[in-house]
């Protein structure tokens, strides 16, 4: 395998405007048949030739990256839609982290795979390259000597390294950790957390601060916040604004459900409401208690609103046909019994 440094590169120092370029292959001397161009921005680009030959195994570098860039996109895509489904809770930096580690593997596999340059060619990649000083550097000292004679140019002695890298292979690693959060964000369940103790409250989730909130006294759609958390187990604590612990509680959510979280509610009951209409307009209602503690449930997925009576507008819609709505309603238990 050849060294991946070597000292037989030159630096020409070229305008790129109304270069004048050799006729031979910029790699390996031979007779130029294609070309292809270095460019540094849109106004500075130069077409060099290359011989069949050398424009084979430049494809061949264009092809692994190509498929390096693909392949992270794949596992960082992979990674992206599988967070929401772990079991195990993850904090925002691990999933991030996750999805940058995985997204980066396939790179880091491209970068390290050898290059064997073949006898007589000057680089395995493109020859001639700008670098960011803004001169030309060719691998082949021959073919960079005749660039600068023909162009008048300053040379300098340079050493050569093949360039692997290429921005298409950072795409993936630098959107993966993005896409992961929002992604685990927005599909992460709901759970509702609302206060009935009549003292500021606040939440924390796995030793995360996640919520403050207001005591609420009575039924309001609008009452608590809505928190995402991930899928699985969690550990969700309230506290007094002094930070006296007032409920703890080991916790499953569940994949596409809504939750609801009411610390200390000892007072106050709540329970599902599902009202039902018939085909005649019959309109019958039953109840079902959310028993605790935990303070803590899993919802269904049907429900039709929170703290608030069924509405009278869907007896109208589904009279015809008949049809159920689901209700969660608050009260205190005095009043529920």
């Amino acid at each position: 395998m050849q060294p991946r440094a070597r000292r037989s590169g030159l630096l020409v120092g070229i305008d790129a405007k109304g270069v004048i370029v050799p006729p031979a292959c910029a790699c390996c001397g031979a007779e130029a048949a294609r070309s292809d161009v270095a460019r540094l921005s849109s106004e500075r680009e130069v077409i060099v030739g290359y011989c069949d030959d050398c424009k084979k195994h430049q494809g061949t570098l264009r092809a692994r990256r190509l498929s390096g860039a693909l392949a992270s996109a794949l596992v960082g895509l992979s990674l992206v839609l599988a967070f929401p489904l772990v079991s195990v809770p993850l904090s925002a930096p691990a999933i991030a982290g996750i999805a940058f580690a995985g997204a980066l593997l396939p790179v880091l596999v491209v970068l390290a795979w050898p290059m064997r340059r073949p006898t007589g060619h000057g680089a395995f990649g493109p020859a001639v390259r700008f670098v960011s000083g803004g001169e030309l550097l060719c691998a082949d000292e021959r073919w960079g000597a005749e660039l600068a004679r023909r162009n008048g140019a300053s040379r300098r002695l340079a050493p050569w390294r093949e360039a692997r890298f290429s921005l298409a292979l950072a795409v993936a690693p630098v959107l993966a950790p993005l896409c992961a959060l929002l992604v685990w964000n927005v599909a992460s369940p709901i759970v509702r957390v609302v206060n009935v103790t009549g003292d500021q409250l606040v939440v924390e989730i796995d030793g995360v601060r996640r919520a403050n909130l207001a005591p609420i006294s009575v039924e309001s759609p609008s009452a608590g916040a809505e928190l995402r958390v991930g899928v699985g187990e969690h550990d969700i604590v309230a506290r007094s604004l002094d930070g006296r612990e007032l409920e703890r509680a080991r916790v499953t959510v569940e994949s596409g459900r809504t939750h609801l979280f009411a610390p200390a509610s000892e007072g106050t009951c709540f329970f599902l409401e599902s009202v039902g209409y018939g085909r005649s307009g019959e309109r019958h209602a039953e109840r079902q208690p959310l028993d605790g503690p935990p303070y803590f449930w899993s919802l269904p997925n049907d429900l039709g609103g929170w703290f608030s009576a069924p509405p009278e507008a869907a007896l109208a819609e589904t009279r015809w046909t008949g049809g159920t709505v689901t209700v969660l309603r608050q009260a205190p238990c005095e009043l529920v019994r």
